[in-house]
């Protein structure tokens, strides 16, 4: 067969795989590895707690509740074996793997789902230490926040209190999370007392509010 014979045979177009194709094809497979990489990556950033424990799960004995008596709030927060135990139990039950960010949504939810808000008498400001706390299973928004406080540093997370008008609540510091939870200089805020506040939020009403820290 002559050459001018084969090249009327051979076709006048590219195989499909070459061509505009092929860049379609190289489109398509860029976004199956970005739809694969970032949710692994945010899960990796960001992860959550797989499980809330109850209070009867922890299986707690009668603990040992210290006598303290001062009017400044972190004199109550307690970093005691019995404590450190709890922390370490409620953190191994709700995260399969360690992780800073895990381990502080984990104490979070559990005082939150676990915690029933009651009131001080009303003639004086009663400080619940946390062992009162979780042997009544309730308290007002000082008790909680001193209950997180307590869980928290005792998991190797720095706390503090953040005081508006007529109420108290949390800040934990951890670099390791995303911006979006974060208020100022890696500072995030947990309200325990507040039902509809995720990890990070505070209640719309103490958002303007002028706040001092302890």
């Amino acid at each position: 067969m002559s050459q001018e014979h084969q090249e009327h045979l051979e076709p006048d177009h590219e195989p499909w795989y070459k061509g505009p194709m092929k860049i379609i094809m190289g489109v398509f497979l860029l976004l199956l590895i970005v739809l694969w990489v970032f949710p692994h990556y945010g899960l990796k950033q960001n992860p959550e707690p797989q499980y809330t424990p109850t209070l009867e799960e922890l299986q707690l004995n009668k603990l040992s509740i210290p006598e303290i008596n001062s009017n400044n709030m972190n004199s109550y927060v307690q970093l005691t074996p019995e404590i450190k135990q709890i922390a370490d139990k409620i953190v191994t039950l709700s995260c399969p793997q360690t992780h800073k960010v895990c381990n502080a949504k984990a104490i979070f939810y559990f005082i939150q789902k676990n915690f029933n808000y009651l009131n001080d008498p009303l003639a004086f400001e009663y400080y619940k230490t946390p062992q009162e706390s979780l042997q009544s299973n309730s308290g007002d928004c000082d008790d909680a926040s001193i209950l997180l406080s307590s869980l928290l540093q005792s998991i190797g997370l720095q706390t503090r209190f953040v005081f508006v008008p007529r109420h108290v609540f949390v800040q934990v510091k951890i670099k390791e999370a995303v911006s979006s939870y974060k208020d100022q200089n890696d500072w995030i805020n947990l309200d325990p007392t507040c039902n509809g506040c995720n990890f990070g939020e505070i209640h719309y009403s103490y958002s303007n509010s002028k706040k001092t820290y302890s």
